[in-house]
C-alpha cells in the first residue's frame, strides 16, 4: 500500500465532552473493521505508572521520560503496557482523578502526539482516533474528519445518565455550567486545545441517536470527499499555455525529473475535476520550476512585482505569472488569483511567503485562507526535498523528492465562522497547513 494511501483510512473524531466521540468511535470502528485507537486511554497508562512508581504528577520531564521507555500496544482495542493488559486499570478512581494533571503538560503531549501518529500509521487497514486536536495536529492529512457537537444542556444529560444518575432541574443546570466552563477551559489551553479543524465534517449530535450519527460518519467514510475523475475529464484542467507546456516538456521536466532523477509521490491525488491550490513549502528559488514539473497540471502562480522587468519580465509574463506587491496586502493580485481558480485553472501557492530553512517550516502567512475559502477550492499540501542541494541529486538519484499530500477541503468554514473572525479561520488554515507539512516530512524520513 502507498504510504500515503493510509490517510485515506484514518479517521480523526474531535469534540467536547459529551459529544459522544468516544461511543462513535468504538461503533464506528466495529462497523469499520478499523482498530480503534483511545488516546485518552493512553494518557491514563502513563497516569497508572506515575501512581505506581511514585512519580510526581507534576514532574513532565520524568513522565514525558517515563512515556518514551513504555510500550503502549492496542490488542482487539485493548491497552497493553510493557505487555500488560491494563484496560480494567487505566479505570481506576485514582487514575481518573490524577489523569488531567498529566495531560496537560505540553511536553508529554507532543511525545504522546507522535507516537499516536506511529500508531496510526502502523496501521495498514486504517484507524479511529477521537480527542480534541486529533483532525488538527495528530491525524492532520486524513481524509475523514468528524468533529461531534451538542447542546450543552443535552451533554449534561448525557453524562448524567453515564454517571447512572437521576439529576433535578438545578442539578441539571449546575452541571451544563460546569461542562460550559470546560468547553472555555479546553479551547484556550495553550497545549493540544479542543478545535475545529477546518476540513471536519461538522455534525450536532443534540437530536440524534449515537446509531445515526455512527451511520453518518460511516456514509460520508465510504462516499470519499472528492470523487476521482477520468483522464478525458481532466483535459479542462490541463494545459491551455503552450508555451508553458513546451518549457516543461522540453526544459523542466527534463532537468529535474530526467537529469536530476526527481521522484513524486501522491500524483494520485491530482485526480480530480476543477482548480486545485498546490499549496508548497519554500526552501528555495529552484521551487516553482521543481513542482512545475512535479505536477501534472499546468499552474498559474504569484511572483514578486521586481520579476516583471527586464531581462525576465517578457518571458514570466507568458508563462503564467501573476505580479504580486510584497510588503503589502495586494488585492489585486489575489483577485487575480481566486479568477483562476474559479475559471478551473490551477494555482501554486508559497503560503510561507519566503524561503525557510530546510526542515524548519512557517510561519504561515494568511494567503492560502484567504484563496482557499473565497475561491470554494481545495488545496493540496506539497512538500519538496532536496532543492537546495541540486548538485547532490545528480549522485544520488531519488534524493529529490516531491509529496503532493491528499485534497484538502475546507468543510467547516460556516461552523468556524459562528465563533471565529474571518482572520482567525485563516490563521487556522495556516496552522493546519504547517502540521500537514510536518505530517509529509515525517513520512518522507520514514519512507527514505
Amino acid at each position: 500500500m502507498s504510504a500515503l494511501r493510509r490517510f485515506q483510512l484514518q479517521i480523526a473524531i474531535d469534540g467536547p465532552a459529551g459529544s459522544g466521540k468516544s461511543s462513535v468511535a468504538k461503533k464506528l470502528a466495529a462497523r469499520l473493521g478499523r482498530p480503534h485507537i483511545d488516546t485518552g486511554a493512553m494518557y491514563r497508562a502513563v497516569t497508572l505508572c506515575a501512581l505506581r512508581e511514585n512519580i510526581s504528577l507534576d514532574d513532565a520531564a520524568a513522565l514525558a521520560a517515563r512515556l518514551h521507555a513504555a510500550r503502549l500496544e492496542f490488542r482487539d482495542s485493548r491497552l497493553h503496557l510493557d505487555g500488560e493488559d491494563v484496560s480494567s486499570l487505566i479505570r481506576r478512581v485514582d487514575v481518573t482523578a490524577a489523569v488531567s494533571t498529566v495531560a496537560a503538560h505540553a511536553k508529554l503531549r507532543e511525545l504522546m502526539a507522535s507516537l499516536q501518529r506511529r500508531l496510526a500509521s502502523a496501521s495498514q487497514e486504517g484507524c479511529v482516533l477521537e480527542g480534541r486536536d486529533i483532525g488538527s495536529a495528530i491525524l492532520p492529512l486524513s481524509a475523514n474528519k468528524f468533529y461531534l457537537d451538542a447542546a450543552p444542556i443535552e451533554r449534561a444529560r448525557r453524562r448524567a445518565l453515564q454517571m447512572g444518575q437521576r439529576l433535578s432541574g438545578g442539578e441539571l443546570e449546575r452541571l451544563e455550567r460546569e461542562i460550559r466552563g470546560r468547553d472555555e477551559d479546553d479551547t484556550r489551553r495553550a497545549a493540544s486545545p479542543l478545535q475545529i479543524a477546518p476540513d471536519a465534517h461538522v455534525i450536532d449530535t443534540t437530536h440524534l441517536s449515537e446509531d445515526e450519527v455512527v451511520e453518518r460518519c460511516a456514509a460520508s467514510c465510504s462516499s470519499g470527499a472528492l470523487e476521482p475523475v477520468d483522464d478525458a475529464d481532466l483535459v479542462a484542467c490541463g494545459y491551455h499555455n503552450q508555451l508553458y507546456r513546451l518549457a516543461r516538456t522540453m526544459i523542466m521536466s527534463p532537468f529535474y525529473r530526467g537529469l536530476l532523477g526527481m521522484r513524486v509521490f501522491g500524483r494520485e491525488h491530482e485526480r480530480i475535476g476543477g482548480g486545485l491550490i498546490y499549496a508548497c513549502n519554500h526552501i528555495s528559488n529552484f521551487d516553482p520550476t521543481a513542482v512545475g514539473s512535479a505536477v501534472g497540471r499546468e499552474l498559474h502562480f504569484l511572483a514578486k512585482r521586481e520579476l516583471f522587468f527586464w531581462p525576465l519580465g517578457p518571458v514570466i509574463r507568458r508563462v503564467n505569472a501573476i505580479p504580486i506587491d510584497r510588503g503589502r496586502w495586494d488585492g489585486e493580485a489575489f483577485d487575480r488569483a481566486e479568477a483562476v481558480l474559479r475559471q478551473g485553472r490551477n494555482l501554486i501557492i508559497f503560503p510561507e511567503g519566503t524561503r525557510r530553512p530546510v526542515g524548519r517550516p512557517g510561519p504561515i502567512k494568511k494567503g492560502l485562507g484567504i484563496l482557499a475559502v473565497r475561491s470554494e477550492r481545495p488545496y493540496l499540501p506539497v512538500l519538496l526535498r532536496g532543492t537546495t542541494q541540486l548538485g547532490r541529486a545528480l549522485f544520488r538519484r531519488g534524493h529529490l523528492q516531491a509529496w503532493i499530500g491528499p485534497p484538502i477541503e475546507l468543510r467547516a468554514i460556516e461552523a468556524l465562522r459562528r465563533t471565529s473572525s474571518e482572520a482567525a479561520i485563516h490563521a487556522k488554515i495556516g496552522e493546519l497547513y504547517l502540521n500537514q507539512l510536518r505530517a509529509l516530512e515525517e513520512l518522507a524520513r520514514e519512507e527514505s
